[in-house]
């Protein structure tokens, strides 16, 4: 179609624009990825420089084969370490007695051996508590970068598909970029021409999404203070370890990120490929091996340890999936996690998540059928659901070792839905190596054909052996081979849905107005939601040999969690305990088996107390003040601790806890800024105090208009 001067005049400058937006755009991701690079870089050099300044002259002997080292010389002018032999440049080394290019060639060749292989084992850690110059460039650079990777991604895809071709129908419409142009082009140049303006006119119709990720980037406001930086970091720093590994490629050796899979299992898992388009946020290297896992097995377990981001690893292979033409999945989990999957699905992807549980169950079991994406259900309900004919692209069972007894109405239920699917994943922080039996029930579900091969007589061989066995189906790491950092710690809001008893008790409290009571609603009978996901917790903590400090602000809470665990639960550990039992308590645990809880009073656990033998908190309701749970976090989060601590915060949805987090979120900055300019800290702490009685009122006005009490 040729269109006439001022319908094409108008389609070049609207592709104009957009192409200069979108490659202004890339140009500035590329340079603030290009200094996120240059900064990990340079604290890569500094740490490695370190390690080689610790090297003393022999080590250079235990890297060559050559005869000709000669050290004595060097020692003679005063050279002590690697570092040494690196800083001085060689033609300073020839000058010294005994030296000569030969034996300064082997030497520098040593000591730049060393030094690659110094480099290759950095991985440096971003410590808030002892930021320097370079580190804050690059908690502020990386707090930059986060929120522009899906428009970077959604730019460079369009970069690829469409701009190349809106560059070259732009260079064909050219006679209509001015009238002058247009007037002397001839006849048929104006048709080219014209018919080139429509091909760009169609191009720009067809890039919304790349012209709102244009606009994203260059609308970026100024970059944050570094204080502002580390505090988003403290907040969310498994995601900034993410960014980092994406844009500087540094991970892990590769080898621990395969979790002994046989080599034939390993390279079908590195031909399959991962589309990423439908994914919000970034994979670690390990956890993108573990999404193609899924989908190149089809069929499988993953068994992570706690905290290395299952979930996020199967709505990987959902996206992927949806992105290549599949509509419908599922997810099974416990009632306890329900709330969270729908939140992770929604946070973590472009994928709808619909809730099938509740009175509403069957709407949305609809709604799913019609319009696809993840129905998330529980094990009991998914019972009772009709599910249709036509399978789910994909199922995945979240806690799986649920499934253990295959006599079970679940169990049944859940190998029903799982044979009519062509892909399945089960996903389970137990560790199942030693537990032949549940393990190879659970295979059954996904590769029965395996379960010959998985006997006693392998079990016996060790768990490498074992590993290699179920390879095909199995893939376990653990976060100490995979999380070089070591974050110190790992923050989780476990959202839950309250049920029936805790619904009742909450409406109660909001119709009296009682602030307390509705803090403590969550917690409402020995079956609360809360209280379940609370044990789950302690009991998946336990598998994996770490202790728990479960806080509570209230006194009752804690009796209850104490009533429910049993035998397991120490304490409570609370304020009128004098100092010396308070102590006595504290190393009971420490010296008690793995499976022991200890509970304590948010006030009084966060005072004066260490509490390093822990390595899981759970608090079972979000605190009033920030200060409050970071206190009381810092007894098990400190020096001494050599283990990953996971912070387990229980929330429940459509409650005063939301509110609160809603609250806290509001307050945080400026409490932040008033703080680090007041010159009476105690004073701005008050000035602000998130607990004050008009904070009380304003969330029980809040709820009560949500709820309708008058």
């Amino acid at each position: 179609m040729m269109l006439d001067y001022t319908t094409s005049h108008d389609a070049v400058r609207r592709g104009r624009r957009l192409l200069a937006d979108a490659r202004a755009a890339l140009d500035q991701l590329r340079k603030l990825h290009d200094r996120v690079r240059g900064l990990h870089a340079e604290l890569v050099a500094d740490a490695a420089q370190r390690s080689l300044d610790d090297l003393g002259l022999e080590t250079l002997r235990e890297v060559t084969s050559a005869t000709n080292l000669h050290l004595a010389p060097l020692r003679a002018a005063g050279l002590q370490t690697v570092g040494d032999v690196l800083r001085t440049p060689a033609s300073q080394l020839d000058r010294l007695p005994g030296m000569g290019p030969a034996r300064v060639r082997a030497v520098k060749t040593a000591a730049e051996s060393l030094a690659a292989a110094a480099t290759a084992a950095q991985h440096p850690r971003l410590d808030p508590t002892h930021p320097t110059r370079t580190t804050d460039q690059l908690v502020t650079a990386l707090t930059q970068a986060l929120p522009l990777r899906e428009p970077g991604r959604d730019l460079t895809q369009w970069e690829a598909s469409i701009g190349v071709r809106l560059a070259a129908a732009l260079e064909g419409a050219l006679p209509a970029a001015n009238r002058l142009r247009w007037a002397f082009t001839s006849r048929g140049g104006r048709e080219v021409a014209g018919a080139a303006a429509a091909q760009v006119l169609d191009l720009v119709d067809a890039s919304p999404q790349a012209a709102q990720a244009a606009d994203r980037v260059l609308a970026r406001g100024a970059a944050p203070t570094p204080r502002q930086a580390w505090q988003q970091f403290t907040q969310s720093g498994a995601e900034y370890y993410a960014e980092l590994e994406r844009l500087t490629g540094a991970a892990v050796p590769r080898s621990r990120q395969l979790g002994g899979l046989a080599s034939e299992v390993v390279d079908r898992v590195e031909r399959q490929q991962l589309d990423e388009s439908l994914l919000v946020g970034s994979l670690r290297n390990y956890q993108h091996f573990g999404a193609r896992f899924i989908l190149a097995q089809q069929r499988v377990i993953v068994g992570d340890e706690m905290g290395l981001g299952k979930t996020f690893q199967a709505i990987a292979a959902m996206t992927h999936l949806a992105a290549h033409g599949q509509t419908h999945f599922v997810v099974i989990c416990p009632a306890s996690v329900l709330v969270n999957w729908g939140r992770e699905v929604a946070a973590r992807s472009r994928l709808v998540a619909h809730r099938l549980h509740g009175d509403g169950r069957d709407d949305a079991m609809r709604r799913w059928q019609r319009t696809g994406g993840v129905a998330v259900t529980t094990f009991e309900t998914m019972q009772v659901l009709d599910w249709p004919t036509q399978p789910a692209a994909m199922v995945v069972v979240d806690e799986a070792h649920y499934l253990k007894n295959p006599q079970t109405r679940r169990t049944q239920a859940c190998a029903q839905l799982l044979r009519a699917s062509p892909r399945a994943a089960l996903l389970t922080g137990t560790p199942l190596e030693n537990r032949l039996e549940e393990f190879t029930n659970l295979v059954r579900l996904v590769q029965p054909e395996l379960v010959a091969q998985l006997d006693a007589a392998s079990l016996r061989l060790g768990p490498d052996a074992f590993r290699h066995t179920a390879a095909p189906v199995y893939l376990r790491r653990n976060r100490a081979d995979v999380l070089m950092e070591l974050p110190e710690r790992i923050e989780t809001d476990e959202w839950v849905a309250f049920g029936p008893a805790e619904r009742f008790a909450y409406r109660r409290a909001v119709v009296a107005g009682n602030w307390m009571a509705m803090r403590q609603a969550g917690f409402a009978g020995d079956a609360s939601e809360k209280l379940v996901r609370l044990v789950e917790l302690c009991e998946e903590a336990a598998e994996n040999q770490r202790k728990v400090v479960v806080f509570s602000y209230f006194l009752d809470v804690l009796d209850q969690v104490r009533r429910v665990l049993g035998e397991r639960g120490l304490g409570p550990l609370t304020g009128a305990l004098p100092p010396n039992r308070r102590q006595r308590l504290i190393d009971e645990f420490s010296s008690a088996a793995d499976d022991r809880v200890l509970l304590a009073q948010v006030l009084a656990g966060g005072v004066g107390l260490n509490i390093q033998a822990a390595s899981v908190v759970i608090l079972c309701e979000p605190q009033l003040k920030p200060s409050t749970e970071q206190q009381a976090i810092a007894r098990v989060h400190r020096m001494g601790q050599v283990r990953t601590v996971d912070v387990h915060r229980l929330c429940a949805e459509d409650s005063v806890d939301e509110r609160i987090l809603e609250l806290l979120a509001d307050k945080q900055h400026l409490f932040e800024e008033f703080a680090a300019h007041s010159t009476v800290a105690e004073a701005s702490t008050e000035a602000i105090d998130p607990g004050r009685p008009a904070v009380a009122e304003l969330v029980i006005a809040t709820e009560r208009a949500r709820l309708h009490v008058a």
